[in-house]
């Protein structure tokens, strides 16, 4: 949702724009989703997973 807002905020998209944009919007899930899970597993130590 975040990516397709900067996107329409945009008032002309050039290529090369629209990949930074896509580019940054993977990197900054990439680190909240390192930051969820050091987080998780913080918080659930000694949980084993059973891999299916």
């Amino acid at each position: 949702m975040r990516l397709l807002r900067s996107a329409l905020a945009e008032r002309e998209l050039s290529l090369e724009m629209a990949i930074a944009l896509v580019e940054y919007h993977a990197r900054r899930n990439e680190i909240a989703k390192t930051s969820h899970d050091k987080a998780w597993y913080a918080k659930h130590e000694g949980v084993k997973f059973l891999l299916l």
